[in-house]
């Protein structure tokens, strides 16, 4: 989990949410069993532009576990503040509740937000710096406080899959590693160093877990004493499964 910025809403969104509200406010008077999901799932194709948006602010990740989506699941609309319970239900169209979510933090999650000595547990990634909470041993996660334990448990951030699938990341982001310092031509070296410069952006996938691990295994290349220029993450995933395919027997040579 990394910090994100959502920024401001997008232009005519809090005049959409007043509407919202009060169509909500009517329903409900008209259903008194009328659940917030249920009334959030009937106007969800009136607020794709806005999902559309929120995808694009938060780098098509998911806020929590930081997997990449767009291939696998459609993101979900993640209320911090959960909508399914009657104390937040004020909060389902607040821009500054809304996160993006894949599906398996969203179910973890659901209604569940515990009070931590007056505190939420669940980390805010758009309000907390979840450095100061959460840390990373290669593909493990570790509680570092109260809070950072309460919201690994809540999501599920230490779910075997999502372990191996960290994991995987971890072997592509090595043979990178093997590639810019070893690889034969200096072309490949060149390209190796960029992608790992992309891996450390919050454009990429696990991009808290690769900083962690590259601030181990080269420290000077993921703590530069001046930021490395920003890499375009146009086709970031698929240019590092690509050169990490084309040297795969270069790279076994290297280990």
């Amino acid at each position: 989990m990394i910090h994100i910025e959502r920024g401001s809403p997008p232009p005519g969104f809090e005049e959409k949410a007043t509407e919202l509200a009060r169509r909500w406010g009517e329903a409900r008077s008209r259903e008194s069993k009328l659940t917030a999901s249920t009334f959030r799932q009937r106007i969800r194709p009136e607020l794709r532009a806005e999902a559309a948006e929120l995808s694009k602010r938060f780098r098509r990740k998911c806020a929590f576990c930081e997997a990449r989506m767009e291939h696998v699941q459609h993101p979900h609309i993640e209320h911090y503040r959960p909508k399914g319970r009657s104390e937040f239900e004020a909060y389902m169209f607040d821009w500054d509740n809304w996160l993006l979510s894949c599906g398996r933090c969203n179910e973890s999650k659901w209604k569940h937000f515990p009070d931590c000595s007056g505190m939420p547990c669940l980390l805010d990634p758009a309000f907390d710096q979840p450095g100061q909470h959460l840390a990373f041993h290669r593909q493990d996660i570790e509680g570092l406080t109260e809070r950072g334990r309460e919201t690994v448990r809540l999501l599920g951030l230490d779910r075997p899959p999502l372990a191996r699938e960290r994991a995987s990341w971890l072997v592509r982001v090595g043979s990178l590693l093997l590639l810019a310092a070893c690889a034969k031509e200096k072309r490949v070296q060149s390209e190796a160093r960029q992608l790992l410069i992309w891996c450390l952006q919050d454009d990429a996938p696990f991009a808290a877990m690769t900083r962690a691990w590259l601030s181990h295994e080269a420290p000077r290349l993921a703590n530069p004493a001046q930021p490395h220029p920003r890499v375009s993450e146009a086709d970031g995933l698929n240019r590092v499964a690509r050169l990490v395919a084309e040297h795969r027997a270069e790279t076994q040579q290297l280990i």
